[in-house]
């Protein structure tokens, strides 16, 4: 496995900003690994610390956050700080370290999931004092070696001429529909590995990460919505629906989702709307990082592509090379195209999935006539060449997924 698609955008963050680096993600996605990498040499207790380590947090608290000892000495050029979200005063700890070492810049990482994420939008303490990187899964992109190193802005996407996927690639395609795009049981390639690792973790994330993010008296209730999200994964959400099979208030439902997007379990992709009474203005869709809990191919396939495209979003975001957004478009008689493209909120890009070879959606050419989109695209899981289909002015390109996905990050 080679660098991932952060550690050149991170490392020259390291070289050229003052602020910190927050890397945030999936539990077991990578986060440490990487940051680790970005070390000259990682020294346990010297550059590196982690809060679960009896030894780095007492050497923390009784000398680094208190200023007896001095952050510039030693093998001290990066310093890496994992998991010192579960230390409860921690935004103020860094706070009074940045503000104490900042005139020389703090060249430093934090690494956490979810309770960065958790805490950031109200830590007005360190506004202005770090940028937040989102480490994403394995893709196309980056199991063919290409993720991170030319990444085409929107503009640049939108023209490229597409060919059908290598060997190699759609070899790559598969290997994540299959088996998901954590490290660990991609490269293990096992499905009874996969089975185990995947319990391990939802365990974790339901005892470790939701436990520590507020005191939930109903876990296992939380547990069993768990249980009924993959299965919701492709269409809009009913949290009345929710509320009715766990038998809670709306209200509880609503936040539980809300503590499962933090935690990183999955993710929202919301309806695009503007100012046309046919389109669908409420329910969202929701999406897992870990995409091989959904047994329906479809869906399977539908949430692949979500998680590359959400990537992409933040990839460019986060790096300042666009004002992207991620939408769907659903109307009122139940027509819709899986994902929509925004730039500054402008629809650019419709895009659809399908298992099989087909022709072109009808719902890609109202959609794109009503929203004024020039750029179309439908991807199809099965290989095929690219190929075209036009009416009334709309032009639809129609490829195979693994053409597509390549050339996201």
């Amino acid at each position: 496995m080679g660098e991932r698609y952060l550690h050149a955008p991170v490392a020259d963050h390291l070289k050229k900003l003052r602020q910190m680096v927050f890397l945030t993600g999936p539990r077991q996605v990578g986060k440490t690994t990487l940051a680790k990498s970005l070390l000259p040499k990682t020294l346990p207790g010297v550059n590196y610390f982690n809060w679960d380590v009896a030894e780095h947090r007492k050497t923390l608290l009784t000398r680094i956050f208190s200023g007896k000892e001095n952050l510039r000495e030693g093998n001290r050029k990066i310093v890496v700080f994992d998991e010192i979200h579960k230390y409860p005063r921690w935004k103020n700890a860094l706070k009074g370290l940045f503000d104490q070492y900042e005139p020389e810049d703090a060249h430093w990482i934090v690494t956490g999931s979810a309770l960065l994420n958790v805490y950031r939008r109200g830590q007005d303490s360190l506004l202005g004092r770090h940028f937040t990187y989102h480490l994403a899964p394995f893709s196309v992109a980056e199991l063919a070696g290409v993720a991170g190193t030319n990444v085409p802005t929107l503009d640049a996407l939108l023209n490229i001429e597409f060919s059908r996927a290598g060997r190699e690639n759609y070899k790559a395609f598969e290997s994540l529909l299959k088996f998901g795009g954590f490290p660990e049981p991609l490269f293990k390639g096992e499905e009874s590995f996969l089975l185990r690792w995947r319990s391990t973790r939802l365990d974790r994330l339901i005892n470790q990460d939701l436990a520590a993010t507020e005191s939930l008296k109903n876990l296992p209730l939380v547990e069993n919505l768990m249980f009924l999200l993959p299965e919701r994964v492709g269409s809009p959400l009913s949290l009345n629906g929710l509320r009715e099979d766990l038998e809670v208030h709306f209200a509880t439902v609503k936040h539980w989702m809300e503590l499962l997007e933090r935690v990183f379990y999955g993710f929202f992709i919301r309806p695009y709307s503007k100012k046309t009474g046919r389109l669908l203005k409420k329910e969202p869709k929701w999406y897992l990082w870990d995409w091989t809990e959904i047994e329906n191919p479809g869906s399977r396939f539908e949430n692949l592509v979500a998680m590359h495209l959400q990537k992409y979003v933040n990839y460019l975001n986060q790096l300042g090379r666009g004002a992207l957004s991620l939408y769907y478009v659903r109307d009122k008689e139940k027509q819709e195209v899986d994902f929509l493209l925004c730039d500054g909120r402008k629809p650019r890009l419709l895009i659809e999935c399908k298992v099989a070879r087909a022709e072109a959606s009808k719902a890609l050419f109202h959609f794109a006539g009503l929203l004024g989109v020039k750029d179309v695209i439908q991807i199809s899981q099965e290989g095929c060449d690219a190929r075209f289909y036009d009416k009334d002015g709309v032009r639809v390109r129609v490829l195979d997924a693994a053409s597509f996905l390549k050339e996201l990050v």
